[in-house]
């Protein structure tokens, strides 16, 4: 029984303390007068600050007295203001929170150091200071480290071509894949480099050639020299080059074709090349009639250049255009 009666003297307890709560929880909200919130903490002491950077107290009044952020006696004693040294902690990267937290997001947002530089462009760090002592590249001093700003740098690069990011690098290696150099150009005509500047410069040539400039080198792209020896005669490939070309072709019963056409006419201009095929060697290619290729021709099958009377085929694209015609060919 007396069990029984100290459990319903709990039970009564228990409704008694809910019902008190329920009553506090509406007093709290109808009730005029409401609790202020905390407001947010806007200044510390300087040995607040210390702490969160770690610094003994002869440190921290070194950098207190530094002005590096808003100060302020309250009380008595300075404080600092919290908003201003978040600020300077965001632009700088000597000093770092014991908490983990980053220093120099804003700076980093805003500027490069001298070994990112290098890294973006593939280059050591005594490359970078050279390119900053002959004055290419703004600069900003920030805790004694030199910093380019970002947009001085994209300035700097958009007028240069002679360094380049990994990016530009692998860009960069596509297009070189269609060009050649002036050397290359010497070598294969058989010329002197000034005999080849002259070529470019003489109006009665100039106009076939498409120039580009790479790493601060003007190159020339082979479809454009290639229209160069189809549109005039003076100028032909060296013979000591048709045969190193033919050695670099992977068909053999192509370059053995272009060997024989050469034996028998000893113009080079009769033969293709790695890039462009006369419609002879696409008619041997695809072992049908030449009229056939001039059918497919002028239906647009692939893609062709002309140059005078002189007309070659684009390679690469009757290659594969010939490879999916024999493909569906084999599926009917």
């Amino acid at each position: 029984m007396q069990a029984e009666r100290i459990n319903e003297i709990t039970r009564m307890d228990e409704q008694q303390m809910d019902d008190c709560q329920e009553l506090i929880s509406k007093i709290t909200v109808d009730s005029p007068y409401q609790r202020i919130p905390p407001q947010k903490k806007t200044w510390m002491t300087v040995p607040e600050m210390g702490k969160l950077l770690g610094l003994k107290k002869t440190d921290r009044y070194w950098l207190v007295h530094k002005n590096l952020f808003e100060m302020k006696e309250i009380a008595g004693k300075m404080r600092i203001n919290i908003a201003s040294f978040e600020k300077w902690y965001a632009n700088q990267i000597k000093y770092h929170k014991v908490t983990g937290e980053e220093p120099g997001k804003e700076l980093k947002a805003w500027s490069y150091s001298v070994p990112e530089i290098a890294e973006i462009l593939g280059i050591d760090d005594t490359a970078v200071y050279d390119l900053i002592k002959k004055n290419k590249m703004e600069v900003v001093v920030v805790d004694y480290w030199k910093r380019i700003p970002k947009d001085s740098f994209q300035k700097w690069y958009a007028s240069q071509s002679r360094y380049r990011t990994k990016e530009d690098r692998e860009k960069d290696a596509i297009v070189e894949e269609a060009t050649i150099t002036m050397p290359e150009m010497a070598r294969l005509l058989g010329l002197t480099r000034s005999q080849v500047y002259q070529i470019l410069k003489n109006p009665k040539y100039s106009h076939f050639f498409e120039t580009i400039v790479i790493a601060e080198k003007k190159r020339i792209t082979k479809e454009s020299f290639q229209k160069f020896l189809e549109g005039q005669d003076r100028f032909q490939l060296d013979p000591a080059n048709d045969y190193e070309e033919l050695a670099q072709e992977q068909n053999i019963a192509l370059a053995n074709f272009r060997r024989k056409k050469l034996s028998q006419t000893g113009v080079r201009g009769s033969n293709g090349n790695l890039g462009y095929l006369t419609f002879d060697e696409a008619s041997y290619l695809a072992k049908v009639s030449r009229s056939l290729i001039n059918k497919w021709a002028d239906k647009g099958k692939f893609k062709v250049i002309k140059v005078g009377s002189r007309v070659r085929i684009c390679r690469e694209d009757f290659e594969a255009w010939l490879e999916q015609r024999n493909l569906e060919r084999s599926i009917q």
